[in-house]
């Protein structure tokens, strides 16, 4: 079972325990009323395809004269590999990351976050490495013309310079790959721009010598490689390629494609990525850039590698021979992703889709909550998940006590709802209109029972994703925790919490005027079946909901006392005499 399905398993068994308590005496419910690689590449209809009509005079002219097709140029075969002469690499060195660039391609060979520590058991300790081994088109180029394909995976690049250094300021560096077609004037230029202190970069780049025609692509590597603690885990859930257009965000997992099977999505897109639980590296529209500059799709190939696929995605050219977009590689933080514009933040799913428009913006509230109150308190995230759940518990605590009178005072009632319900039973318009009559005297909510105390289901599920996707809780360790984001691995907080939801359950059930069957069997399985839905839960999540619970017996014994009170008193027989309850 699915971890998101899990989830949504143990919400629907502690929402049952709300209504069910609130059900013991039920008011009754009003009755309701009854193709080619250039085509699969071709963009969206808001992008105007380039007809083959339209476009095979020129790419003839080109293939003829200035570029030869692809078999004629002195370009080795991508199946030629042990051909291919010894390469120099440009490095680039920021206090954030490590780049290695390839000037065969100009493809990217490595990627090094030097902020972050890669979990992995065979890299455990060294920085977070983005590119896996043997990956050969990251950020490598094609020109589609007619049915012509230029691939300059394997051309040689000129580099000026051969290597960068970057401080956290100072001016902007630009890394430029030069390459000239050796028996025609074709001429690109690829420039990358590097922002000090950001993981931004801006890529720009100039087709010279031709008359720019077709459509261009981009490589975006064979996947990441993974620095989770189960890069199996990581790879099977997490490791995808997306894409953002009109019509939202389209993903394609890896892990869902064999070896040669393809699957294209469709744009225009205003950026494309490709991402594992934690770090991405995508491509977007700069903000300021046309409409037209949309990416027209991204074709996803599966390769024989485990967990691997190759992925190009298509943009149309400038009349100028120019293009230009924004490179962001570096870990999935909200804050930094809203900054690149077009919502890149979206990159990261939150649940099913349907429930992104709610989650997305709760879980951003709350982990903007924990680092607010990491930096003011400067204590570690284990214990700011400790006070939050204390917290989160104060400042419900009017609801909830409202929630348990709302209980009692339908309790109180219980008679006066059997008698309505005896004398109208043939007659369900009258008893519903009795039965309002009854609630506005009394001034009873018959939902006030339950709908307070679901107030914290929303919050637990906006954790759940915040663990489990959030960058700032990645291998942060708490007492014996190695790690909040992952599972306990002792198990100790899991069984805190089913103890914690056994403890309350039962001080509750004390209070109660008559024994329930059915209750004192849930108060028994209903925390071993939490235990065992949140086992493989983050331990982070286990320890919020504990302190929460733990942080509720006061609260719990508390309304006991008062419901004790309240069930020495006598049922009421005057459906005009109004509840002793307190305010």
């Amino acid at each position: 079972m699915g971890m998101e399905k899990r989830l949504v398993l143990a919400i629907v068994l502690m929402m049952a325990v709300v209504f069910v308590v609130n059900m013991l005496f039920p008011p009754p419910q009003p009755q309701p009323p009854p193709g080619e690689q250039e085509a699969a590449l071709a963009p969206a209809e808001t992008i105007p395809t380039p007809r083959t009509e339209d476009v095979a005079p020129e790419a003839a002219e080109i293939a003829g004269e200035q570029v030869a097709a692809q078999e004629e140029l002195e370009v080795a075969a991508l199946s030629q590999p042990r051909e291919l002469e010894p390469e120099d690499t440009v490095w680039v060195y920021s206090p954030l990351y490590r780049l290695a660039f390839g000037e065969r391609g100009a493809r990217l060979v490595s990627a090094e976050l030097l902020a972050f520590e890669s979990l992995a058991p065979d890299t455990k300790g060294e920085p977070v490495q983005l590119v896996p081994p043997l990956a050969e088109n990251f950020f490598t180029h094609q020109w589609l013309v007619g049915d012509d394909t230029l691939d300059l995976g394997l051309a040689s690049f000129e580099a000026q310079p051969t290597e960068l250094q970057l401080g956290t300021t100072g001016e902007p560096q630009t890394l430029t790959f030069f390459y000239q077609h050796p028996r025609a004037p074709l001429r690109l230029e690829l420039r990358y721009t590097f922002q000090p202190g950001s993981y931004v970069i801006d890529l720009e780049g100039r087709l010279l010598g031709v008359r720019p025609t077709g459509w261009w692509t981009l490589g975006l590597g064979a996947g990441l490689l993974s620095n989770a603690w189960d890069p199996e885990g990581d790879y099977k859930a997490n490791l995808a390629f997306a894409a953002k257009g009109l019509e939202g965000v389209k993903s394609q997992k890896v892990a869902g494609l064999e070896a040669g099977e393809g699957a294209n999505l469709d744009g225009p897109f205003d950026w494309v990525a490709v991402r594992t639980k934690y770090f991405a590296i995508a491509v977007v529209r700069p903000p300021d850039a046309d409409a037209e500059r949309r990416f027209g799709g991204l074709l996803i190939t599966g390769l024989p590698q485990p967990y691997r696929a190759e992925a190009l995605a298509s943009f149309p050219v400038g009349r100028d021979g120019s293009f230009a977009y924004t490179i962001y590689m570096g870990p999935l933080d909200p804050g930094q992703l809203s900054a690149v514009g077009h919502e890149l933040d979206q990159v990261t799913p939150y649940g099913y889709k349907w429930l992104q428009p709610i989650l997305r913006p709760l879980a951003g509230a709350i982990t903007a909550a924990l680092v607010w109150m990491r930096n003011v308190l400067h204590l570690s995230y284990g214990w700011i998940l400790i006070l939050f759940g204390i917290g989160i518990r104060i400042v419900l605590f009017p609801l909830y006590q409202k929630s348990m009178r709302s209980q009692m005072a339908t309790m109180r009632v219980q008679p006066l709802m059997k008698e309505i319900q005896d004398k109208y039973k043939n007659d369900p318009q009258r008893l519903q209109q009795e039965m309002v009559k009854l609630y506005r005297e009394h001034k009873i909510n018959p939902l006030g029972g339950c709908l307070p105390m679901l107030l914290p289901f929303p919050i637990l599920i906006a954790l759940f994703f915040v663990f489990r996707d959030t960058i700032e809780f990645r291998g942060v360790p708490f007492l014996w925790l190695p790690d909040l984001s992952r599972p306990d691995p002792y198990y100790i907080v899991p069984l805190l919490m089913g103890a914690s939801i056994f403890l309350l359950q039962w001080i509750g059930q004390r209070s109660m005027p008559q024994t329930n069957p059915q209750m004192k069997l849930m108060m028994w399985v209903m925390p071993v079946m939490l235990v065992v839905l949140f086992l493989n839960f983050a331990s982070g999540l286990n320890l919020y909901y504990a302190t929460m619970n733990l942080a509720s017996l006061p609260q719990q014994l508390y309304l006991a006392k008062e419901r004790r009170a309240a069930a020495a008193q006598p049922a009421l027989a005057n459906p005009k005499k109004p509840l002793n309850l307190k305010s």
